[in-house]
């Protein structure tokens, strides 16, 4: 077995990485929107403009919030005509009612307060509207589960308003609450085929739970823990192949 580089992370370069792996989640949440030319339609937490990118050739009017003023700009380079803000989840910078669809994929699962960012975006929706919320559920398979639960391990919990959302049933629960008539969900399943151990490291490093666990431990301890439970995959070309589990859920907006 070859070395593994052992790069620096966060920044663009891993949201990049990172929006790159969740498109199999945002095309399947456009095609259950089905936004057509016209309809008003936020991105919350839109990083830098994959998803809108996407939504772009529907004909819809965009718009989009970040919080990190670097991802806002590279999102306004691919998307100069969308309405793109620097904003909080918590505290979106919109009257009630302004948008047809609002969408968020990973923003919702990372907030100090769940149930409270749930409804803002509730909050902007128009009554009639759709919020749609996609998760990246999990990496499948007992070697990513084992290197996850280790690096979380070595990560203080950050505290957060109720139950955290990891999963389907849990989010479901957190739109009921915000007012939402949740009307369909669906789970979506991806293989990744990478070509080398070091770009399943590459890609690891992306998710925020392992970005955490660097900060906290290193790199270089979370990179030994990352070989420890990966390296035992790799097939006779060198080859890595990992499953993705998404899931999303719609809402209608009451109020």
């Amino acid at each position: 077995m070859g070395t593994v580089e052992v790069r620096p992370h966060g920044g663009t370069r891993c949201t990049r990485v990172r929006e790159e792996q969740v498109r199999p989640l945002y095309a399947a949440t456009l095609a259950a929107l089905g936004p057509e030319p016209g309809t008003r339609l936020l991105h919350v937490g839109c990083g830098t403009g994959t998803a809108l990118s996407l939504a772009a050739f529907t004909g819809a009017d965009l718009a989009g919030i970040d919080s990190a003023a670097d991802l806002l700009s590279h999102a306004r380079e691919r998307l100069p005509d969308a309405d793109l803000r620097a904003a909080e989840t918590i505290e979106l910078p919109y009257d009630r009612g302004c948008f047809d669809q609002v969408m968020a994929f990973d923003a919702i699962q990372y907030a100090a307060s769940p149930a409270v960012a749930v409804a803002e975006l509730a909050r902007v929706t128009r009554p009639g509207g759709v919020v749609a919320i996609g998760l990246w559920h999990n990496w499948s398979g007992r070697e990513a589960s084992a290197f996850l639960s280790a690096v979380r391990g070595r990560v203080p919990t950050p505290p957060t308003q109720g139950p955290p959302v990891h999963d389907l049933y849990r989010l479901r629960e957190v739109m009921v609450e915000a007012g939402l008539d949740v009307f369909a969900s669906a789970e979506v399943t991806h293989r990744n085929d990478f070509a080398s151990l070091e770009a399943a490291w590459d890609s690891m490093t992306a998710s925020p739970n392992v970005s955490l666990a660097i900060d906290v431990m290193g790199v270089e301890a979370a990179h030994e823990i990352f070989v420890a439970n990966f390296a035992t995959m790799q097939r006779a070309d060198g080859s890595i192949q990992q499953e993705h589990l998404y899931q999303y859920a719609l809402g209608r907006a009451t109020s």
